[in-house]
C-alpha cells in the first residue's frame, strides 16, 4: 500500500516527559543542550506522542477503536483488530463443551505445512471452516490458493487419533453485554463466525469512532496501527533523529512555558537553564570567597570544569598511604573547605553570574561586564557620542556531546 500524501504525522513531546525534564533542571541548576535533550526524548517512545493530521483535500476519516486506541485506515480494518484482539474477551467468554468423537474410518487428515494445526480430514464438514478460519487469523497476508498449498496429508494413526481427540471437544462464547431475564440463559453461539456476525451487528458502530485529527503515544504496539501508519510514525520518528531542530524548539517552547529559561552559548547552541545567564556588574561587592571563583573564571576564558575550579582553590590533602584507597569509579570525599567551594558555585548559579554545564563545565554567565546605562536624552551630544567598548566576545569551545539526561527516566 503506497503511503498517503494527505496524511501528516508530527512528534512532540509529552507533557509528562517536560515537566520531568524541567523539574531535572530546576533540582540540578544545570545548564543542559536543547540537542541533548531532544535525543533523550526521541530514545524512547513512551516520551513523546504522534499526531496524524488528515489534510481537508483527503475524502476518508481515520479510524480509531475507543477500546484500545488503535487506530486504521478503514472501518473494516478497525473492527477486524477488535475481533482479533484481547479486547473481544470484554463482549464474549469462551468456555468448552463437550461434543461426539467423530465416526468413520479415517485414512488421513490434513496438516497446516507452517503451523502444524490439524484441519482434519478434507471430506470431514469441519474442514473448510478451519481452513478458511485459520487462514484469515494467522496468514491472512498470503494469498488463499498459496496457503492451501502449503497443507499437507498425514497418514499416521498417532495424528488421526489426535485430531479425534480435538474434535470431541469444541467451543461455545457467551454473551457477557446483553441483559438476561432471570432463569433464563445468556446468549451463546457455537461458533466463531456467528460471534463476529454479532459484534459487527451490535458494537462494531459505537466501538470505532471517525477522526481526522489524532494523537497516539510514540510506543503504540504496531498491531494497534495499519501497516501504513506504522511505517509513517517510524519514519518520522527517524527524521526527527536526523534533524533535531523540530523537536528542540517545541521542547523549548514547552519548558518555557515551565518557567525555564533558553539562552545560546558553546558556538551558538541552544540550552536551557532554570536562570537567565547575567553579567557581572561592577557595581555588585562579592565576598572574598566569591570574588575569587569569578576572578578564576575570567581568567580561563575557555571554562574550568568543576573539579579542577574546586581544586583550584581548595586542593584536596595529599593521601595517607595507609588510608584504604577508594572503590572504582568512587569520588573522593570532599573536604569542609571545598563543600563551602561548591556551595558558593551553586550560588553563583542559581544568580545567572555563572553557568554550571551538565558536562561539569563552568562558565562565567556572560563573558565581559554588562553595558552601561544610556545617558540621558538631554545629555550633551558629545557624551552621546560616546559608545561604550563592546564586551569581548567569549572564545568558542568544542565539547562533545555528553548525553546526560538518560537517568531521568529511569
Amino acid at each position: 500500500m503506497p503511503i498517503p500524501q494527505d496524511i501528516q504525522v508530527t512528534i512532540y513531546p509529552q507533557d509528562e516527559t517536560l515537566d520531568t525534564l524541567a523539574q531535572h533542571v530546576r533540582n540540578t541548576g544545570h545548564a543542559f543542550s536543547m540537542f541533548d535533550a531532544a535525543r533523550i526524548v526521541l530514545a524512547g517512545g513512551e516520551r513523546y506522542n504522534v499526531r496524524y493530521q488528515c489534510a481537508d483535500t483527503r475524502p476518508t476519516p481515520l479510524f480509531k477503536t475507543t477500546a484500545d486506541g488503535g487506530l486504521f485506515l478503514t472501518r473494516d480494518e478497525a473492527v477486524n483488530h477488535l475481533l482479533n484482539s484481547p479486547v473481544i474477551d470484554e463482549y464474549y467468554r469462551v468456555e468448552d463443551i463437550e461434543l461426539e468423537v467423530p465416526k468413520g474410518d479415517f485414512k488421513s487428515v490434513a496438516v497446516c505445512g507452517m503451523s502444524g494445526v490439524i484441519l482434519g480430514p478434507a471430506s470431514h464438514h469441519s474442514y473448510q471452516t478451519k481452513l478458511i478460519r485459520l487462514h484469515r487469523e494467522r496468514f491472512a497476508n498470503m494469498a488463499f490458493e498459496d496457503f492451501k498449498r502449503r497443507v499437507k496429508t498425514d497418514s499416521t494413526p498417532e495424528t488421526i487419533e489426535k485430531w479425534k481427540e480435538q474434535a470431541s471437544k469444541g467451543r461455545r462464547w457467551v454473551y457477557l453485554k446483553g441483559e438476561v431475564a432471570e432463569g433464563a440463559e445468556p446468549q451463546a453461539f457455537s461458533t466463531r463466525a456467528e460471534v463476529e456476525a454479532h459484534f459487527r451487528r451490535i458494537h462494531a458502530a459505537d466501538s470505532v469512532i471517525e477522526l481526522r485529527d489524532v494523537n497516539v503515544l510514540g510506543n503504540i504496539d504496531k498491531s494497534k496501527l495499519t501497516h501504513v501508519l506504522f511505517i509513517m510514525l517510524r519514519n518520522a520518528v527517524e527524521n526527527a533523529r536526523k534533524h533535531l531542530f523540530d523537536i528542540s524548539q517545541k521542547l523549548a517552547s514547552g519548558l518555557e512555558r515551565r518557567g525555564l529559561k533558553m539562552f545560546k552559548r558553546r558556538s551558538g547552541k541552544m540550552f536551557v537553564s532554570r536562570v537567565r545567564p547575567r553579567a557581572v556588574d561592577p557595581s555588585v561587592v562579592f565576598s572574598a570567597p566569591l570574588a575569587k571563583i569569578v576572578e578564576l573564571l575570567k581568567e580561563n576564558s575557555g571554562g574550568m570544569h568543576l573539579h579542577a575550579l574546586v581544586e583550584a582553590i581548595a586542593p584536596s590533602p595529599p593521601r595517607d598511604e595507609d588510608a584504604p584507597a577508594p572503590a572504582p569509579g568512587e569520588a573522593p570525599k570532599p573536604t569542609q573547605q571545598q563543600i563551602e567551594v561548591l556551595k558558593d558555585i551553586r550560588w553563583l548559579t542559581n544568580e545567572g553570574y555563572v553557568i554550571e554545564y551538565s558536562d561539569g563545565m563552568i562558565f562565567l554567565g556572560v563573558q565581559g561586564e554588562p553595558a552601561p546605562v544610556k545617558k540621558d536624552a538631554e545629555a550633551p551630544k558629545a557624551e552621546k557620542a560616546e559608545k561604550p567598548a563592546k564586551a569581548q566576545k567569549p572564545r568558542k569551545v568544542r565539547v562533545p556531546v555528553i548525553e546526560v539526561l538518560e537517568d531521568v527516566f529511569e
